[in-house]
């Protein structure tokens, strides 16, 4: 009796050491989890941070609601500035903006965004042809138009229309430099005077 007593003893003895060793291995492997999971988040803040830390400064004057040189995130587009700076006020000229402010257009730094008044006219006159808002549109200028950009001559002028018959429009400015003979550098003369 004693003797089946021990072997008994022994088997749950046994048992008791594989269910320990069960639960340490099964702790160990839900603590490796957790490392896991504290470790992706991590990266992702890492990568967001970079993100953030890209700013543009953008200034926006005008009949919204609160005028001013913004500080934005690269990658937002005119839309977000608008609503930074408290949207159109009651005397924006609201028809003159769906027509002249491309609010899908990424900021870039620097860029000046004026909203006008209802009656106000904005016109510039450039080679005896008249642009509004002062700036000269890459889809519908004329070569006249064109050729008052600085370092554009009426060759450029002539390949950038060329271009937008041939590609259906520039989708944004910087579109432009995929016609021959700008590069870089007269971008950047001219990124502040063009628009799509």
């Amino acid at each position: 009796m004693d003797h089946k007593f021990k072997w008994i003893d022994g088997v749950l003895v046994l048992g008791m050491i594989m269910m320990i060793a069960g639960l340490v291995i099964a702790k160990k492997e839900k603590n490796e989890d957790k490392i896991e999971i504290i470790k992706k988040p991590t990266t992702i803040l890492k990568i967001g941070d970079s993100l953030v830390d890209s700013k543009v400064m953008i200034d926006i004057e005008g009949e919204v609601l609160k005028p001013g040189v913004y500080s934005m995130d690269s990658g937002l587009r005119v839309i977000d500035v608008l609503a930074v700076a408290g949207g159109l006020s009651l005397e924006a000229d609201r028809e003159w903006v769906e027509k002249n402010i491309n609010k899908a257009e990424m900021v870039r730094e620097g860029m000046k965004i004026y909203i006008v008044k209802k009656g106000e006219v904005i016109k510039e006159q450039l080679g005896g042809q008249v642009k509004s808002g002062g700036i000269v549109s890459l889809n519908n200028a004329t070569k006249e138009e064109l050729d008052t950009l600085p370092g554009i001559g009426p060759s450029i002028a002539e390949r950038i229309m060329e271009y937008r018959a041939k590609n259906g429009g520039f989708r944004n400015i910087e579109e432009i430099k995929m016609v021959s003979g700008i590069g870089d550098k007269l971008y950047l003369k001219i990124m502040d005077k063009i628009g799509l």
